[in-house]
């Protein structure tokens, strides 16, 4: 709900405000967002200004993604917290891959579940001199992991536990 009525927000929305860069964290949060929503207000369209947001991930794509749909972040409603310890796949990277989501005193947990991010995306992501070979690569895949998070239902993508 925004400030008056609701408004619906599809991924394109979100794309088009982030760009390509983290498209596939993008589409993650996106999904992730989908996902606690449904759980956190099953029968009504939450007010934008009633949500805040902890994240475990510091990245452009989720930050933008939770902004686009939540407006969280120009709210100071957004918080980055590395010390979640939930889906935290990369060893040696103080980085989580779980997010929080409140509306009230209702929280939504939401972890990424291994395996919906390949390994050689870590393997491309934390390489630090990527070839010119290597971010085609990492660009391509971007775009696929999008492209088969936005096609599942995101209870598949997630463990999901409210609060």
């Amino acid at each position: 709900m925004a400030e008056e009525e609701p408004i619906e927000i599809g991924f394109p929305m979100v794309a088009a405000y982030h760009g390509q860069s983290a498209l596939a964290m993008a589409a993650i949060v996106f999904q992730a967002q989908r996902a606690a929503l449904a759980l956190l207000s099953p029968e009504a369209i939450p007010a934008r200004r009633d949500i805040s947001i902890v994240s475990g991930h510091p990245g452009p794509g989720v930050r933008d993604a939770f902004e686009v749909v939540t407006r969280a972040v120009s709210r100071g409603a957004y918080t980055i917290d590395r010390a979640l310890p939930e889906a935290r796949f990369v060893p040696g990277q103080d980085i989580s891959y779980s997010f929080r989501m409140a509306i009230g005193d209702r929280i939504a947990e939401i972890a990424l579940l291994r395996g919906v991010l390949p390994e050689r995306f870590f393997e491309l992501v934390f390489t630090k001199a990527r070839t010119a070979a290597q971010e085609r690569e990492l660009s391509a895949l971007k775009r696929s992991i999008a492209a088969e998070v936005l096609a599942k239902d995101p209870g598949t993508l997630f463990s999901i536990r409210a609060g």
